[in-house]
């Protein structure tokens, strides 16, 4: 009896295998369609902070470490758990964007002009990410902490040649009619006949909502107690208060609109939904070289993007989580020298650089200044030449913004932080995006913001047509 060797093996498995390779390069795309099918999530949260940045994002890692000893959700468990990726950011008509042109790409997949919100630089209108996913019976739901109607918010929903058409993008969020609209902005809500309103008619939006069986809420409390199937709420007159200064016993926080809109979501859409929260806060802060209040809108962005985590492992094979940018603002980073010890600063300071000049006036005393910094600057020290900046009434130029005593405070921290500012304004640095969950892949490595809104228009077309 001859004993077989192990290369004396039948070879019709490699056979089999060869001629199954064969058949799958040369049959027609339809009888592969059922397999190369792209997986579509059911849930996918957008969680954007505007004016974000790589450097900023890292500044408030080390501040979190140093200072509470714990990390960020956004870089300790998104990034390094799923796919990390960069935007180049670029408008149709500026190198530089603004967040009309870059919310309007991330939501339609095409480049538009600055100023300009959910139109193509052609001319046409895109359909938007919300208006597909609303085609396939998902909820929808907007939260900010600028006004609901800001640029940001709007695009992915409105279609207006000039981002301060507030009436039209108004007028097409009730014809719209989104699950769910958390923010500030309440002055366009309000007829004319009321105190503060920035309307110039007796239209009443509220009660236009309310008919349309919307629950309208404007505290803290009343937000927690909100059940759908709609809801709107308008918690500020304008743009919502900074964290560190924020009324917590009228208005909630990002990440507190964030649990309620999850809730109420997931309860009432079967099929699904769409989330869009902005942090508008974090592009405030660095526009006024606000270091400190940049920071503390950071570590809330980050616990209101570890609420779309938690729901992310509770539904890991449905949900998307994708953690973005849309510009850079500022261009900040620590300098040589910088330190730990420099960091925890910023912890005491409890005051935003514009509610200081608000209290300072256009008038300020040398005590007045003298007793600001020792009230609310513990640990900083003004300098001669930004004292004098502040009593005169002398603007510091670049980076610094125009105002005298923003200016003079936003140069006092990053001397004694060693950071350095390139700008109050935006820059063309490439963004951040975090990618976890269904579909995650598509937005690995180096990408245009247009690739950002076409990758989410193809997974929701691809859910579709299942």
């Amino acid at each position: 009896m001859i004993r077989k060797g192990r290369y004396d093996r039948p070879r019709y498995p490699l056979a089999a295998a060869t001629l199954l390779l064969f058949l799958c390069a040369t049959l027609p795309l339809p009888y592969l369609s059922k397999a190369a099918e792209p997986s579509a999530p059911n849930y996918v949260l957008i969680f954007l902070a505007d004016g974000g940045s790589l450097g900023q994002l890292e500044i408030a890692r080390l501040y979190n470490r140093q200072v509470h000893q714990q990390g960020l959700v956004i870089t300790d468990k998104v990034m390094k758990e799923g796919f990390y990726g960069s935007l180049t950011t670029h408008s149709a008509d500026h190198l530089v964007t603004d967040s009309a042109a870059a919310a309007t790409a991330m939501a339609g997949g095409c480049k538009a002009k600055n100023g300009v919100v959910g139109i193509c630089h052609d001319g046409r209108i895109p359909e938007t990410v919300m208006e597909r996913a609303r085609k396939n019976g998902m909820g929808i739901g907007l939260i900010t902490n600028a006004a609901i109607y800001d640029a940001s918010p709007a695009a992915f929903i409105s279609h207006v040649r000039s981002r301060r058409d507030y009436g039209s993008i108004l007028e097409q969020y009730l014809k719209f009619a989104p699950e769910l609209l958390l923010g500030g902005g309440r002055d366009r809500f309000l007829p004319q006949s009321q105190m503060r309103t920035q309307r110039r008619d007796e239209r009443d939006p509220i009660l236009l909502f309310k008919a349309k069986g919307y629950h309208y809420v404007a505290t803290r409390a009343e937000l927690k107690e909100a059940q759908g199937p709609k809801v709107l709420g308008l918690f500020h007159m304008g743009e919502m208060s900074f964290e560190h200064e924020r009324d917590g016993g009228a208005e909630p926080s990002l990440s507190e609109m964030a649990q309620a809109a999850l809730r109420i979501l997931h309860a009432q859409n079967s099929r699904g939904f769409v989330l869009f929260v902005e942090s508008e806060h974090i592009d405030s802060a660095a526009h006024l070289t606000d270091a400190p209040s940049l920071i503390h809108a950071v570590r809330e962005f980050d616990r209101t993007v570890n609420l779309g985590y938690e729901f992310y492992k509770k539904f890991p094979a449905q949900t998307l989580l994708l953690v973005v940018s849309d510009h850079d603002t500022g261009g900040l980073g620590l300098t040589g020298g910088a330190s730990a010890r420099d960091l925890k600063k910023l912890q005491s300071v409890r005051l935003s650089f514009g509610k200081a000049a608000e209290l300072l006036g256009e008038r300020p005393t040398l005590q007045a200044i003298d007793q600001l910094i020792a009230e609310h600057f513990p640990g900083f020290v003004l300098p001669i030449d930004l004292r004098e900046a502040i009593l005169k009434r002398k603007t510091l130029g670049p980076p610094f913004p125009a105002n005298p005593t923003v200016a003079a405070l936003g140069a006092m921290v990053a001397r004694q932080i060693r950071a350095s500012w390139a700008s109050s304004g935006h820059t063309n640095q490439p963004v951040f995006l975090a990618a976890l969950g269904v579909g995650a892949e598509r937005f690995r490595g180096y990408q245009d913001n247009t690739d950002f809104g076409h990758h989410l228009l193809a997974l929701l077309q691809a859910k579709r047509s299942r």
